[in-house]
């Protein structure tokens, strides 16, 4: 099987991305609804979380700060994976074409980078916050090393593919 065109890794891979973004674009679309409507009607919210919690529905009890902060942060989980997740299938677009040093991977790679920073971000946040509104004990963020690197590694692949482009350009237009 080889690894790049029709009918390769590359192809594939980009098919199974492209079937695990329509799951990550509900999530995303359900917590975004889910999120916008708490702001009308908290008591959706407070049931959705007591539900959560295995716990009785109290519809006298108000939405918390940290309650609507796990649904923004689940939210842009779900919004950082899905913009990731659509920034790779592009890449693997442009590299079955074998075009992989075009200037629009560049860019593309820096928004993995941004994506990829927002969802640790989003980590922290859901780690501090999300225990809390569901009535647990605060958990602790495992920091990663090797996250925070890949984040890193990807900043560098966007520099290098940058020059990259650039040497691409310079001899498409030597003679």
């Amino acid at each position: 099987m080889k690894l790049v065109g029709k009918y390769s890794v590359a192809s594939a891979l980009r098919w199974c991305l492209g079937f695990i973004n329509v799951f990550v674009m509900i999530a995303a679309c359900f917590m975004a609804f889910a999120t916008f409507l708490s702001l009308f009607v908290p008591d959706l919210a407070t049931g959705f979380l007591d539900g959560l919690n295995s716990a009785r529905e109290d519809p006298s009890r108000k939405l918390e700060l940290v309650e609507r902060l796990t649904m923004l942060g689940a939210f842009l989980a779900c919004g950082f994976t899905w913009w990731v997740i659509n920034r790779l299938r592009a890449i693997l677009l442009s590299v079955n074409r074998g075009d992989a040093f075009e200037r629009a991977n560049v860019k593309r790679l820096q928004a993995i980078g941004f994506g990829l920073l927002g969802i640790q971000l989003t980590a922290i946040l859901l780690a501090v916050v999300a225990p809390l509104s569901i009535d647990q004990a605060s958990s602790d963020y495992d920091f990663g090393l090797g996250s925070w690197l890949g984040i890193l590694v990807v900043f560098i692949l966007a520099e290098v593919f940058r020059q990259g482009a650039a040497m691409r350009d310079e001899q498409l237009t030597t003679v």
